[in-house]
């Protein structure tokens, strides 16, 4: 096969099962557009996840759930942004991040420009829990869908009574923790250092939410409760219920093309 062969052929079967916008050719990105006008839109951070994860374990989470809703389920995904709020000095740790009025702008760029491109619904997944990050979304989402009447929501990847799925189907999330620990190791293995944990103090876990432990950890030892089958489990629930609110969704925006106004506008969140 000569190289000229060989490319012709990647060309008409790599882009089979991708997602993501930005790997998408023109003609299967149209093709997936016109089947499934959702958009998912992962948002993370660059947190602080202990000594055995990596700074974009918020945004790498976000981003794998997003891509197996949109292989399950149809839809595009946007590439994951680790750009959301953060403290410059929160849970003991530097870290880089947004102040709240420059996620509503920002965000609401990104979903008039997705309303601009066709998309009729977005689905925003933030791997970081903090509503700080989830209410300026929100804001955005409707302002955009009063502007032009694309459907949306904002949600944690998980169950939380706050911004994330009912708290009954227990999809619950610590930080850096075993259930944190279980969803990452569940989607990236390679990147769990448990054995990192041997060289800290864990005396204090599991800690208080939002008040870390000396080790970056609020939650149970991951050594011996993180368990990545558990993780596949909240996953796979979590990709469904994507799914059903993509579809969701999108059935409003087609009951209702006539909604939008014009130049009608929601008031930015209170700044944090």
């Amino acid at each position: 096969m000569t190289t000229a062969d060989s490319a012709a052929t990647s060309a008409t079967t790599a882009p089979a099962d991708e997602v993501r916008y930005d790997r998408l050719l023109p003609r299967e990105f149209e093709a997936r557009l016109a089947a499934a006008p959702v958009a998912y839109v992962p948002v993370g951070s660059l947190e602080w996840h202990s000594a055995h994860m990596p700074y974009g374990v918020d945004t790498d989470k976000a981003t794998a759930i997003c891509e197996r809703a949109a292989r399950r389920h149809g839809g595009i995904v946007l590439p994951g942004s680790p750009w959301g709020f953060m403290q410059g000095n929160w849970r003991g740790a530097t870290h880089p991040g947004l102040r709240v009025e420059t996620i509503f702008q920002l965000y609401t760029d990104i979903l008039r420009g997705l309303s601009t491109v066709g998309f009729r619904a977005a689905v925003v997944v933030s791997g970081h829990w903090t509503t700080k990050q989830t209410i300026p979304i929100a804001c955005a989402l409707e302002r955009v869908r009063n502007e032009t009447g694309l459907r949306g929501m904002v949600t944690f990847d998980g169950s939380d009574d706050d911004c994330g799925f009912d708290p009954e189907l227990h999809l619950d999330m610590d930080h850096a923790g075993a259930l944190e620990t279980s969803v990452y190791g569940a989607l990236f293995p390679e990147n769990v250092h448990l054995e990192r944990l041997d060289e800290l103090d864990l005396s204090d876990l599991p800690g208080r939410e939002c008040h870390l432990t000396r080790s970056g950890i609020q939650g149970r030892d991951p050594r011996e409760h993180a368990d990545f089958e558990r993780g596949r489990w909240h996953v796979d629930q979590v990709v469904d219920l994507l799914g059903a609110e993509a579809r969701r969704l999108l059935a409003e925006a087609e009951a209702a093309p006539a909604e939008a106004v014009p130049g009608a506008e929601s008031a930015p969140p209170a700044g944090g």
